[in-house]
């Protein structure tokens, strides 16, 4: 650990060199402003700042002003700007003589200009001070005097403020600055540089004071004697006296070797802060590790308790996404919380405090930005009396005794109100009506052994008639085994083979056909062309030509022995015995009757067998003849035999013989019509099984070809239907808790939002009986504690009080809310001493700032967004260390480069995703977001309104130019669009304004600047809007580039965009920040701002821009994004919806639909009554198949949800049955459950139904008016 621990403690700002309070290597409008510059050579006015410095006055010191100005004009070089203006004049001598009097103009105009500039650096600093301390909470600006250079032994080079003097800017005017001691900041020796150096020298200095109310009451009159109180503790810094103060000069190297003070005088911004390094000195110097720094670190994964909560306390409605994730956080160790933009995180956060507060666990809520730990804390409401947030540990001390006490006398006098009976009572309420709702969803949407849900059979069948034509058709269908054994999926699938290949037109078309010429059957399958005309021709001529038949008068057995003969010609040697007797027993019935007789009566026997015997060689002796003449007859229709089987060739050849001409024309059409019945009998014989049953069904119970078509499209329908009468029999009990189904999900509701009520105080009331059971465990040492909340004076630091009365104060506040570096500057570094920590707007903290806060924590939980925002130098700068790291397993080293803790942490630990999203008042502000960022995976809210009147994104076009780094005509237009709004006494809305970098922020800042000195009304409207609060939370007007804007949100955000035409007339593709790798995350963060309203000031159209060359993703879709703008600004949905689609990675197929038929029906119907209605409303997660709109009010007045569409939209039954209804209607919609059976059973009723409940809406909402 030792090793990690280094490299870490190196990546740090603290003492490495890359920090302002240890080397400033020159001024930065920024960070810094040079008043020994603007002082120098006047001992008067040095010695007068020194002096108003050291003494603590409370009165405002004039940087520039009314005052002298002499300083300014030798000092800043004025004189020299007076030699580009032409000061001479020729008089009318022609003498040439110097104009005293212009150059007095002149002067003073470039001495005003010099000043104005000079404020405006000054205003530069005021304003990146101001947002800085916004963003984290503290407070930096100091002025530095005097400096401390050289080196701290050989390599630590340093350049630092050795007295930092906490004071603030006030701007008067363009040409008046004050500066301003505070009176609520103490002086401060730099702590920094003195920690630096006793680092590098070894050195306890743990008794050195650093902090003073005024100096001079402290005995430090002047910085001698600061030096000589710093050698006490062995720092010893040379130092000579001087009255004068030294420019501070840009350097590359420091010259002194050994430290010196300098008489450098800065107004700046210094970072204080140096407790995470002390965190990390004793880490490695102890080896300390955690299972939640294992597991970052090694993956290696931790021991689960056996024992699993599923309890959940929450304090706060959460939609179902939110309430998975703090289950999740029972079943698991440590876990990541996505949340994207606007999708609940901090409200997720504060259930997730309020669910470990009321199990007696201990939480560290810690986030680099102010804003999100104040959004936290304020949303704890009355339960922030159980956290204690601190921005800053010494302007919050005075604050946190206060609180410490004003909880404790709180605590002592409540009395226990709520129980966890009345909890659990509750929870198995909801438990029972939840079960409920899971016997409707079992029955409907479960899979039956018919291959559907029963929700499915409801939208595929319809109620079948007794009295119906149908049911006659049902009824057979019940007694069709082959119908009765097969599925949904065999039917459906056999429907559809016969439908897609026309089988049934065949199938009909070939047994019509047969039904007309039986001939057919007879034809073989297998003729050659050849053949076939051969035997249509001899038919044909048969037929035309005069037939002469077969003279029967002479063979009167031709019929006989030709059936017989061709019967049995394939043997060698026929026996015409069998024939003989057959003809013979049926032309003399009677003699052969008598011969049965004669075997009884004997006697007559030998006399009636002789006679027929005679009779059998009569006939006999005519065969042979016969048979020849027979033969010579058919031989010339010997090829039908090769095109008939031989069943339909004997029967043609018996017609042929008899003269049967009529046969002989059907046997004609069946020969002309065979290629059409060959290509029909090759399709139908490849019929399954399932079409044969399905066709042969409909045609035994056709009229004609239009029932047979009805008859093979419904079997489906009868089918399934047949299975609902089943299942309805089956299962009257859980289908009757339909009806009740509206009361189910408004009594979970209701039980819900009663266990809200009890959790917040079985939060509020677990902790303080906890408290108070401890406080009275130890007398003596709690009365020590009490009197250390309660005095006024002499506070101990936190730190000091967090270590010695660790135990109260967490029982007093089980929550604190603390940036990185404040936890390990109040906090004793003690492992596992939070249950909890929960890093909030994870993705912009670098991982070495979070590894003492985890290691105070049981379990991490890392809250944030990967396409978000990652760490920047907006807050801090690091040394990259690059000490050998080889040793060490891939796993590890891969985790050292990971710079985000979102981005390690999703590695490594289990993750949730929150889904839902709220911010946006309209789809349009967040749907450029959802697609190109989030897959459409976010759970959008479909637009209860059209927009018709105002679109939610407005495109503002200037004409302006992209000079220097800055837009000035767009910064003007911002400027007159806020005092325009400002001015609107109907607005209400918070506003934001989003630059793309920060020269365009100043250039909007001065634009408004100068507005407000001329305008009054502006002026006072932008005072109170920079001051705004509601409810506690800072919701002020913000001008912010890209960096910083995360974690903000506002009703209206105004873009400036900068990006326009140079002064050549060229668009630059400089992107800045926008073109590095991930930099298209600053861009999601700015476009997920606004909760009402976009204004896009923009110079360019998008074609403009060319990022044809741009690596990475950022510059690209910035231009979409400009080409969404215009499209939704315009109200083109058509190429909105192009836009948006085209961002996807995967277009999303289509899937077949079992219950359009049931939507269509109901669509039809609706219009009918004359009602506006609009179809798939929503995203793809959540569509509202049908919704009825009010073109008048601008307004969708229902949305039409049906039990399948519910059942789509989530897995779980709670989600979609009792959570997303919710959310719909905190949107603003009114949403109707359409229940299938419902609608199977009676659609007149359903429809009149939904009349009703539009016709109540309209009411309301005149009523409203």
């Amino acid at each position: 650990m030792s090793k990690i621990y280094k490299h870490y403690k190196q990546r740090l700002i603290e003492i490495s060199g890359k920090n302002r309070s240890l080397y400033s290597k020159k001024v930065t409008n920024k960070f810094s402003y040079d008043l020994g510059n603007l002082f120098a050579k006047d001992e008067k006015i040095a010695s007068s700042l020194v002096d108003f410095l050291w003494s603590g006055k409370k009165l405002d010191f004039e940087v520039i002003g009314k005052g002298e100005k002499d300083f300014i004009y030798n000092n800043l070089n004025v004189e020299k700007k007076l030699s580009k203006y032409k000061t001479t004049f020729v008089d009318e001598s022609g003498e040439e003589k110097t104009d005293y009097l212009k150059i007095e103009r002149v002067k003073k105009q470039e001495l005003k200009r010099t000043m104005m500039h000079e404020i405006n650096c000054l205003k530069q600093l005021k304003r990146e001070m101001e947002e800085f301390e916004r963003e984290t909470g503290r407070y930096e600006l100091y002025v530095g005097y005097p400096f401390v250079e050289g080196y701290i032994g050989k390599d630590l080079e340093v350049r630092a403020p050795l007295i930092l003097f906490p004071v603030t800017i006030n701007i008067e005017n363009d040409t008046t600055a004050t500066i301003e001691l505070l009176s609520n900041e103490l002086i401060k020796l730099n702590k920094v540089l003195l920690f630096a150096y006793a680092t590098q020298k070894h050195l306890n200095i743990d008794d050195l004071e650093t902090e003073f109310d005024d100096l001079k009451s402290s005995g430090l009159k002047n910085v001698e004697d600061v030096i000589n109180y710093l050698k006490k503790f062995d720092i010893n810094i040379r130092y000579t006296p001087k009255t004068e103060f030294v420019p501070f000069e840009a350097i590359t190297k420091v010259k002194a070797n050994s430290l010196e003070v300098e008489n450098y005088c800065v107004l700046g911004r210094f970072p204080l802060t140096n407790s995470i390094y002390n965190d990390y000195e004793v880490l490695e110097k102890k080896q300390l590790t955690t299972p939640a720094i294992e597991e970052l670190l090694f993956t290696k994964q931790p021991k689960k308790s056996k024992k699993i909560s599923t309890d959940i306390f929450p304090v706060s409605s959460l939609d179902y996404a939110q309430q998975e994730t703090i289950k999740d956080l029972n079943k698991n160790f440590n876990m990541v919380i996505y949340g994207p933009p606007g999708t609940g995180k901090s409200q997720t956060i504060v259930n997730v405090i309020t669910d470990a507060l009321t199990k007696g666990k201990k939480v560290l809520v810690v986030s680099q930005k102010k804003a999100a730990l104040d959004v936290v804390y304020n949303r704890l409401a009355n339960l922030n009396q159980k956290a204690m947030l601190i921005a800053d540990s010494d302007k919050a001390k005075s604050e946190f005794y206060q609180k410490a006490k004003q909880e404790h006398d709180a605590i002592m006098q409540i009395e226990e109100t709520a129980s966890l009976d009345k909890f659990h009572a509750l929870q198995n309420q909801i438990d029972v009506e939840s079960a409920e709702l899971d016997t409707i969803n079992n029955i409907l949407f479960e899979q039956q052994p018919f291959g559907l849900t029963l929700q499915q059979m409801y939208a595929n069948s319809e109620i079948i008639g007794k009295n119906s034509k149908d049911y006659a058709i049902y009824k057979d269908m019940l007694q069709s085994k082959e119908l009765m054994d097969m599925d949904f999926n065999e039917i459906s699938e056999a429907q559809k083979l016969i439908k897609d290949k026309k089988k049934d037109d065949l199938y009909y078309k070939f047994l019509e056909k047969k039904q007309i010429n039986p001939l057919i059957d007879y034809i073989k399958s297998d003729i050659d062309i050849h053949t076939l005309s051969q035997a249509q021709n001899l038919i044909k001529s048969a037929v035309s030509n005069k037939f002469i038949p077969f003279d029967m008068t002479k063979r009167p057995y031709a019929r006989d022995i030709l059936s017989y003969y061709l019967e049995h010609n394939d043997s060698e040697d026929i026996n015409y015995a069998p024939l003989t007797k057959y003809i013979a027993t049926t032309q003399h019935p009677s003699l052969y009757a008598k011969l049965n007789v004669s075997h009884v009566v004997l006697p007559m026997y030998p006399f009636v067998k002789h006679k027929t015997n005679k009779i059998e060689k009569e006939i006999e002796s005519t065969f042979n003849d016969t048979l020849e003449d027979l033969k010579q007859y058919i031989a010339g229709y010997e090829v039908l035999k090769k095109v008939l089987e031989p069943k339909g060739y004997l029967l043609t050849l018996d017609n042929i013989v008899s003269g049967n001409t009529m046969y002989l024309k059907m046997l004609s059409n069946a020969l002309n019509d065979y290629v059409e019945i060959r290509d029909i009998n090759m399709c139908l014989s490849e019929l399954t099984e399932s079409e044969k049953a399905i066709l042969k069904f409909a045609y035994k119970n056709s009229e004609n070809y239009k029932s047979f078509k009805y008859i093979v499209n419904k079997i489906t329908v009868f089918r399934t239907y047949n299975e609902i009468i089943s299942l309805e029999n089956e299962h009257k009990e859980e289908l009757s808790k339909l009806a009740d189904f509206a009361n189910i999900r408004n009594r979970i509701i209701s039980l819900k939002e009663e266990q809200l009520t009890l959790n917040k105080r079985l939060c509020y009331e677990k902790n303080a009986n906890e408290y108070k059971e401890f406080f009275n465990q130890n007398p003596e040492k709690s009365k020590n504690f009490l009197y250390q909340i309660s005095k006024q004076q002499n506070l101990w630091p936190i730190r000091k009080c967090m270590q010695v009365y660790e135990d109260y104060l967490l029982k007093l506040f089980p929550c604190f809310l603390l940036s990185p570096e404040i936890a390990s500057q109040i906090l004793p570094l003690e492992r596992e001493m939070f249950d909890y920590v929960v890093f909030d707007e994870a993705s912009q903290v670098f991982v070495e700032n979070t590894l003492p806060c985890i290691y105070r924590g049981k379990h991490i939980i890392v809250a944030g967004d990967s396409k978000q925002l990652r760490p920047t130098a907006t807050f801090l700068k690091r040394y990259m260390g690059n000490e050998d790291l080889d040793d060490l397993d891939y796993s590890t080293q891969a985790a050292l480069e990971v710079e985000s803790l979102l981005d390690l942490a999703t590695s490594r630990y289990y993750s949730s995703n929150l889904t839902y999203h709220y911010r946006s008042r309209s789809e349009a502000l967040i749907n450029f977001s959802n697609y190109a960022f989030y897959s459409k995976k976010l759970q959008i809210a479909p637009d209860i309104s059209k927009n018709s009147k105002e679109s939610p994104i407005e495109r503002i076009k200037v004409d302006g130019k992209w000079i220097g780094t800055k837009n000035e005509k767009e910064a003007q237009t911002v400027a007159n669009l806020l005092a325009k709004l400002l001015k609107d006494k109907k607005r209400t809305g918070t506003i934001g304004i989003i630059t793309f970098n920060i020269d365009q922020e100043n250039a909007i800042e001065d634009e408004i600047d100068k507005l407000e000195s001329k305008d009054p009304e502006f002026k006072t409207a932008l005072l109170l809007e920079r001051n705004r609060k509601e409810n506690g939370e800072d919701v002020s007007l913000f001008i912010k580039n890209l960096e910083n804007v995360q974690g903000d949100e506002r009703d209206i955000i105004i873009f400036s965009t900068g990006y326009a035409q140079n002064e050549y007339g060229k668009v630059v593709a400089r992107f800045g920040s926008l073109s590095n790798e991930g930099g298209e995350n600053r861009l999601n963060v700015a476009i997920t701002r606004a909760k009402q309203k976009i204004y896009i000031v923009t110079s360019i159209e998008p074609e403009e821009l060319n990022v044809a060359g741009s690596k990475n993703m950022g510059p690209k879709l910035f231009k979409e994004y400009l080409k969404y703008v215009r499209a939704v600004s315009s109200g083109n949905k058509l190429e909105t919806s192009i836009i948006l689609e085209n961002l996807l990675p995967d277009k999303q197929l289509q899937t077949d639909d079992l219950n359009g038929k049931m939507v269509c029906e109901m669509e039809q119907l609706l219009k009918a009554e004359g009602y506006t209605v609009e179809k798939n409303i929503g995203n793809a997660n959540y569509k509202l198949p049908l919704a009825i709109y009010n073109k008048r009010k601008d307004k969708y007045l229902l949305g039409i949800e049906f039990d399948y569409s519910a059942a789509d939209s989530s897995d779980s039954i709670l989600e979609r049955d009792v959570y997303h209804p919710t959310f719909m209607q905190s949107r603003g919609w009114n949403i109707y459950r359409v229940w299938s059976r419902d609608w199977w059973l009676n659609k007149t009723k359903v429809i009149n139904s939904i009349k009703k409940k539009i016709d109540k809406i309209e009411k309301q909402l005149n009523t409203a008016k």
